[in-house]
């Protein structure tokens, strides 16, 4: 347990490092981070026997060229995700599992082409990343000889891994002044979950925040 926290933490510091590098690298006169942002997804079910519910997140982000037509935004992004599952079956230890629920936090680092047509634009692109912590809680009934059945809570990690897949959004600036346009983003997206039980997350999301001139 210990390593794999480890390794997850030298992958954060890995991606923030080469985040901030390629945003310090610019010209001093680009700011570091040039929009912030708060949101709101809903995971999309993929079978009939999923339910998803609502999560919240929050990114930095930095846009390079954003004033010309094709620009291109990276960052950080924290997102947590909330899901069910129905029932699971441990039949190696005569119980099973029912109401099952999935919450977790995702770390991520999108990379994402910006094209800008007037006061909108259309953004594409990858997007990376690692679970943070997860947790999976169910109602988990375990069976004996001869005996009536018990139901306990159960409570245990979950950690779905690394993370890949793509993300397509639209959105909008709105200028506030000078300095500051409001931002609208709603996007949807792909998370491939890499371990030894596959795992994916359709998601819709909407993105609220500023962009920095």
């Amino acid at each position: 347990m210990k390593s794999k926290i480890n390794i997850k933490l030298w992958l954060i510091f890995g991606f923030t490092l080469m985040f901030l590098s390629s945003v310090f690298s610019q010209e001093k006169k680009q700011k570091p981070v040039n929009e912030f942002h708060v949101s709101v997804n809903h995971g999309i079910p993929l079978s009939s026997l999923e339910r998803t519910f609502f999560g919240v997140g929050l990114g930095v982000s930095h846009v390079f060229h954003s004033e010309k037509v094709a620009a291109f935004r990276t960052g950080l992004e924290f997102q947590f995700f909330h899901a069910w599952a129905g029932s699971l079956a441990d039949h190696s230890h005569y119980s099973s599992s029912s109401n099952v629920h999935y919450s977790y936090v995702d770390f991520t680092i999108p990379l994402l082409l910006r094209i800008n047509i007037s006061w909108a634009f259309i953004e594409l692109g990858v997007c990376f990343g690692t679970n943070l912590f997860g947790q999976e809680r169910a109602t988990v009934t375990s069976y004996y000889d001869y005996q009536p059945s018990i139901q306990t809570t159960g409570k245990r990690a979950w950690n779905p891994g690394i993370s890949a897949g793509p993300v397509a959004g639209i959105g909008i600036l709105i200028p506030l002044n000078e300095k500051l346009d409001l931002l609208i983003r709603p996007d949807a997206g792909v998370s491939a979950y890499f371990r030894e039980e596959q795992y994916m997350n359709l998601y819709a999301r909407l993105c609220v925040g500023i962009h920095l001139k």
